[in-house]
């Protein structure tokens, strides 16, 4: 190649690559609309605020600046959301409709908290969340697997916590709403406690899914009747048995006898 055309050739790439800075520039700067006014909808565990300063869009002289993916990125890189539709309505408003990650339990392990999506992504509890009413999963045997914006389906005991919380969820509104805790006790028998019920329910371990069915259909025998007053636990963890403990039978140390 004759030293003519190689500077041809360099000369004809620069020129290329400076008219495509100048498109994009130019295709940006006249993006057809300009930003003067977002509205944020559709949140329901943090105050509107929270999100404009996380996306730091709390500012209003920089929103000439921005463009609608620009707030879209900003806003989705939230822990709690799930997708943002973005939308020039017109008149320089912009709406922003948020779709938070779909909340299951609080996971609580050696005095931390952290909330727990129906994907089991493992997310912090920011300052200011609300309407936290989810089941508390406690005391994991394993606690290796739990990280920030990990996923806890590797982790068995969280697993069975979460097909407790989904039987009750299919079989029993009542008890899915009124579900407190699941105390997993680090391996030992599991524990379940309801808020509508003033009294633990003994799984063990082993068969859980079919025990809270079983439970179910207990309490819908069990439901508003005088019973309930006096029973100080309920215990299925025996193959085919089932225990109704009262405040007579209770021992020292919480074990108990039928």
């Amino acid at each position: 190649m004759s030293k003519g055309v190689k500077i041809f050739s360099i000369l004809f790439f620069s020129s290329i690559t400076l008219l495509i800075i100048y498109l994009s520039v130019t295709v940006e700067g006249s993006k057809g609309y300009q930003i003067d006014v977002i509205e944020i909808n559709g949140n329901v565990h943090l105050a509107t605020d929270d999100y404009f300063k996380f996306a730091n869009l709390d500012d209003r002289n920089t929103y000439a600046n921005l463009s609608l993916q620009v707030v879209k990125d900003r806003i989705e890189k939230h822990p709690y959301v799930k997708r943002a539709d973005v939308r020039y309505e017109g008149d320089g408003k912009v709406t922003v409709h948020i779709f938070e990650k779909d909340f299951e339990s609080v996971l609580f392990i050696d005095n931390e908290q952290y909330l727990v999506t129906e994907n089991m992504e493992v997310l912090p509890i920011l300052p200011f969340t609300k309407n936290l009413d989810y089941p508390v999963i406690s005391n994991p045997a394993s606690k290796d697997n739990v990280a920030m914006m990990k996923n806890l389906k590797g982790n068995s005991d969280v697993v069975t916590a979460y097909k407790i919380i989904s039987t009750l969820e299919l079989v029993s509104p009542e008890l899915y709403d009124n579900l407190s805790e699941i105390d997993l006790r680090n391996g030992k028998d599991i524990v379940v406690f309801f808020s509508v019920v003033g009294y633990p329910v003994w799984l063990g371990r082993g068969g859980e899914i079919e025990k809270m069915i079983y439970f179910n259909s207990l309490w819908s025998l069990l439901r508003g009747k005088d019973i309930n007053n006096y029973l100080d636990y309920i215990d299925l963890r025996y193959e085919n048995h089932l225990y109704l403990g009262f405040a007579a039978d209770r021992l020292e140390a919480g074990e108990f006898r039928s």
